[in-house]
Formats: C-alpha cells, structure tokens, sequence
C-alpha cells in the first residue's frame, strides 16, 4: 500500500514541476526570441532493479514499476519567427547564433536584438536590462551621437558610410550548458563559443518560440495527472485506514 503512495506522490510532484515550467512558458508567449523550456521525466527502476536482485520484492510490485522522477529542464532553442519592426536598433539572427552582452563583469548571451542607444547618448544597450552590446572584440559598442546606423548581413554596423564596429555574435554546439538568468539572457561558459553563421537582419526581431496552444493543452494535461494523482493518494490513504482501524478490532 505505501509503495502506490509513494508512486503516486511522485508522479504528483513530477505534475507540479511540469504546470511551473508550462505556466513560465505562456507567460513569455510575447517575449521577443524567448526560448520555451521543457519537463522531462525518467522512469525510475524498482528497488530490486536497482539492487540486481529481486529476492525482497514480487513479481506483481516490479510491473508496478519504480515512480517518475523529474529530469533538468531542457530549452528548445528552436528558431523562432522573424517579425519585421522596421526599426533601425532591432536586428533579428537568421540561424544558431546569440549576442554577446556586459552583465556585470561577465559576458553574457541573448538572442533578444532589441536594442537602443543607452543614457550617454552612444552605447548600444538592450532594451531588456539596458546591458551593453558588445562588438566582435568584446568590446562595448559606441555609436556616432544622433546618426541612424545601418547593420548588414555580418553584423556591420555603419554609420554616415563609415564602419563603426561589428556585432559580436557567437555560438555554442553544446547548448544544454546554457543556464538563463532572465531579462532574457544566458550564461555560458566563454572558452566554449565558437563562430557563429546566422546572418543579421536589420529592422526584424525574432518572435517568442511559444506556441500558446501548445502550451495551453499542456498545462491541462499536466492539472489533470496531478489531480489523478492526488486522488490515487487520497484512495489509498482511506484503504490504509480502514485497513488498520479494522485489524485494530477485537472479536
């Protein structure tokens, strides 16, 4: 009896876990080039698979199996659509490819190209936490006061005809090392990037790689596993009960 209560209390927390990530998720449907997470579970083995040994179990348990277990979230980093703005400071990345940002003393990673020029009238910032954009050097980017830059397909970046600095954008074939760290931003290790191919096309931002419906069913799916869970529990906890208050009687 307690080894159903402790399967159906896992698969339970594993419900739950999956509603946060879904409810994260639907709340960046509209967050330029967001990237959507995802639950992963594992089946976890009995005690006796684990053990090598079915000597302290039954034949009827092991078909039972050993629960769910959640697994770390996954990002799937998908491209997302590109949706034109015809706004000079946005630039979308056509291809695998993020921004490098100044978060701090760190360089950080985007792929949100919503930018502006900053307070000082000359660096290019995001519009999401105002981070520095950095150039291919890594390098802060200043801009020419009060000029319009034009930005071409590598990232150049000119103004009044001149070349003034180049986007740097770079890539990681290991993506499952980035963590994110909000304002749409992600941390990775610096010694792993690589060249980037995406092209960049000026007046576009990516779109959010949320698909609302999806999301929707997927949030329903997950409240109705958690309430069949909680209910299996709830079942078995008023079987136990009765069980015990039964074999406690006399005569």
């Amino acid at each position: 009896m307690l080894y159903g209560m402790y399967i159906s209390a896992a698969g339970a927390m594993a419900s739950s876990y999956r509603q946060d990530v879904v409810a994260n998720n639907l709340a960046n449907v509209d967050t330029a080039a967001f990237k959507k997470d995802m639950a992963l579970y594992q089946a976890r083995p009995t005690e006796a698979q684990l053990a090598g040994s079915g000597r302290l179990s039954s034949a009827l348990l092991e078909k039972t199996g050993g629960g769910v277990f959640s697994l770390p979230t996954y990002t799937d980093f998908s491209q997302g659509s590109l949706d034109r703005t015809d706004s000079s400071f946005d630039v979308a990345l056509n291809g695998e490819g993020f921004f490098q940002v100044q978060a701090g003393d760190k360089v950080s990673y985007t792929r949100d190209g919503r930018f502006m020029v900053g307070p000082d009238g000359m660096s290019l910032v995001t519009i999401a936490g105002e981070q520095p954009v950095l150039d291919n050097a890594g390098a802060p980017i200043k801009l020419l006061p009060g000029i319009t830059p034009e930005i071409d397909r590598n990232g150049f970046i000119s103004q009044n005809g001149q070349d003034v600095a180049q986007l740097g954008v770079v890539d990681f074939e290991d993506k499952t090392q980035l963590r994110k760290l909000g304002n749409n931003l992600y941390e990775g290790d610096a010694s792993k990037a690589i060249a980037s191919k995406a092209e960049m096309i000026q007046g576009c931002v990516e779109g959010s790689g949320v698909n609302a419906l999806e999301e929707i069913t997927a949030m329903i799916k997950s409240q109705r596993m958690f309430q069949n869970n909680v209910t299996m529990l709830q079942i078995q906890d008023q079987t136990l009960g009765s069980a015990i208050s039964k074999m406690g009687n006399i005569g």
